[in-house]
């Protein structure tokens, strides 16, 4: 086995992932997110699957179809570089659920306070991912070499609003059981409850374009939008 990327722990002979499905509970008075990742791979696969993480804890990994849990290892401590490894073993599979948190650390993720924002109300969480910073975000294939497409079931307080790279198609109050399929049975507290708590909203994002993980990307707050052009918004502070 030899290394894609100096940068990243993904194998030559891994398949690559094609896609991810995300669920995201914004815990702003904590500045981190509770999440599960759907990761599907180009072929099924048997055997160690090498996936970047950096400032993550991972909770579970699972089979996503019968929720049942797989091997993994996390290396124990931080490379400078890459973060922290995590090898998944897999039974010929062709996707894998991976149940995790972020942490205040991520190095992808930008928290203000409501003092730091415009109106000084609500407070602001957005991304900078390039170059290798998508692993302190969820566990992936960090490197160029993997083009994703991807959705995302993002759950905020209800007086913000979400963006993202991805083309917007529902804001909507949460669904009971909707998380079920992403494990949410695997936190050490009560997921379901939280995710469906009065004042929750659920954002939903797809992007069917295959894209560099460095250009994942979203912002959470008090946001408005001007239009600008028949198909274009410039979205800020509100």
């Amino acid at each position: 086995m030899a290394p894609i990327d100096p940068h990243s722990f993904t194998e030559s002979t891994h398949p690559l992932t094609t896609h991810i499905s995300l669920s995201l509970y914004f815990d702003f008075s904590s500045s981190t997110i509770h999440a599960a990742a759907i990761l599907t791979l180009a072929s099924p696969h048997a055997g160690p699957l090498s996936l970047d993480t950096r400032s993550l804890t991972i909770h579970q990994v699972l089979d996503p179809q019968t929720l049942t849990p797989l091997p993994f290892t996390l290396s124990p401590t931080d490379d400078p570089i890459k973060g922290r490894h995590l090898i998944v073993t897999l039974s010929d599979h062709s996707s894998v659920l991976i149940v995790f948190s972020t942490s205040p650390s991520s190095s992808a993720l930008q928290w203000l306070s409501p003092p730091q924002t415009f109106n000084k109300l609500h407070p602001f969480v957005y991304t900078q991912c390039q170059a290798i910073h998508a692993r302190s975000v969820f566990p992936c294939q960090d490197t160029p070499a993997a083009r994703v497409r991807y959705k995302a079931l993002i759950n905020i307080p209800r007086q913000l609003s979400a963006v993202m790279a991805a083309r917007h198609e529902d804001r909507r109050p949460p669904v009971a059981g909707e998380t079920k399929a992403f494990g949410s049975s695997c936190f050490d507290f009560d997921y379901e409850s939280l995710w469906c708590a009065d004042g929750r909203v659920v954002e939903e994002f797809e992007m069917n374009q295959p894209v560099p993980p460095y250009l994942f990307a979203f912002a959470v707050g008090e946001l408005g939008f001007r239009e600008v052009g028949p198909r274009t918004r410039v979205y800020a502070e509100s």
